[in-house]
């Protein structure tokens, strides 16, 4: 298995890809984590990319965090402050982040998947915590889930260990569309294509539709207020 995390980025037009490429496992470090949170935002102030696309490298999208690492190198704290800078920057992000789920998204990786705007899976991918079935419990993976997931199926996730199968996770809407791994890359593209054309007003909105989920319905509809009236300016 690698033990040093790699991510790749290839840009593509206006699209960036973001690749996981330490494969069979994409594992997270507390190095990695740092490093694709730099690597966000970096693209994110980039004027010449409109949209990332985040995928894995080999057969997983990300099957989670290189626990034996974490304790090895006693990085345990230190990934868990970089697991809140990298979850926290998806919703804080001017541009749309498209997850292209190639493999299994699996505890931190499902982090991830949950994390995202737009997320389009291979039809054999599997998604979810299992971190039960390992004799412990998602502490950080299953808060971007409980933004997506609903909370009855969370929970059961959470207790049990058992991940999601593709259909599943797309009846449950914590994907928008499965689809052959061969399409995965194709679909995302169009995703992408059509989550620019509102172009600075749908990054405005972007940032307001994270900040009014989390906002008392009166300030909610006071900031789309001022949003919508300044779109006419």
């Amino acid at each position: 298995m690698v033990d040093q995390a790699e991510i790749r980025v290839d840009i593509e037009g206006n699209l960036a890809w973001v690749v996981l490429d330490s494969p069979p496992g994409n594992l997270l470090d507390a190095e990695s984590a740092e490093r694709l949170t730099q690597t966000l935002q970096h693209l994110d102030a980039d004027d010449s990319v409109d949209a990332v696309a985040l995928t894995g490298g080999g057969t997983n999208f990300c099957a989670g965090v290189n626990i034996p690492k974490l304790v090895k190198t006693e990085t345990v704290q230190a990934f868990a402050r970089a697991a809140v800078d990298l979850f926290g920057h998806f919703a804080l992000a001017r541009k749309p982040i498209l997850a292209a789920v190639n493999g299994d998204a699996l505890a931190g990786g499902f982090g991830l998947l949950c994390s995202a705007d737009i997320v389009v899976a291979a039809d054999h991918a599997r998604m979810g915590t299992i971190e039960a079935s390992l004799g412990t419990w998602p502490a950080l993976a299953k808060i971007p889930g409980l933004h997506r997931v609903p909370p009855k199926a969370m929970i059961t996730n959470c207790l049990t260990g058992v991940p999601f199968s593709a259909q599943r996770a797309y009846e449950l809407n914590i994907v928008d569309e499965i689809v052959p791994l061969d399409q995965l890359r194709a679909r995302v593209r169009d995703y992408a294509e059509l989550a620019v054309r509102g172009g600075t007003a749908a990054r405005a909105g972007r940032a307001l539709f994270y900040r009014a989920a989390a906002l008392p319905l009166a300030e909610g509809l006071s900031e789309g207020a001022k949003l919508f009236v300044s779109s006419f300016s």
